[in-house]
């Protein structure tokens, strides 16, 4: 019986250990944002990244990305995709690291894509974030 106890904890610190060294930093990572989008952000690729969007994260992100989606937690709301505020960084690999392995638990439930999805499809998905995100508006003329 006590061996059982020792196993389980054991267990659970490493699962708490792997759980924190895969987590984000709130704020952004200088490393994270360092790491370059190695897909090529052309028409195909947005495409791409839309239906993957549309299959993987728009049940809780909505449909435009505004975190309204109909299976969306209400304590803590999933981030709106198109405003300036990216509260784990706004480079490239600091949104794909966030894909890749998920939000803190705390703070969200996001769940990992790592294993669900390959690297390509997340940077994919990182195209067509930035192509309905804030940049993409800035660069829009303004409606007269």
């Amino acid at each position: 019986m006590r061996w059982a106890v020792v196993l389980l904890t054991v267990v659970f610190t490493v699962a708490l250990m792997t759980a924190g060294a895969g987590a984000q930093r709130r704020g952004g990572d200088p490393k994270l944002a360092a790491r370059k989008n190695p897909v090529a952000a052309n028409a195909a690729s947005i495409t791409a990244g839309r239906a993957l969007y549309a299959k993987n994260c728009r049940h809780c992100h909505g449909l435009r990305g505004k975190g309204d989606g109909p299976l969306a937690p209400k304590d803590p709301k999933p981030a709106d995709l198109t405003d300036a505020k990216w509260d784990h960084g706004s480079s490239d690999g600091e949104i794909f690291a966030l894909i890749w392995n998920g939000a803190p638990a705390q703070k969200s439930e996001m769940k990992p894509m790592k294993g669900t999805l390959t690297e390509k499809n997340v940077w994919e998905i990182v195209n067509y974030l930035r192509s309905i995100g804030p940049a993409a508006a800035a660069a829009k003329p303004p409606a007269k």
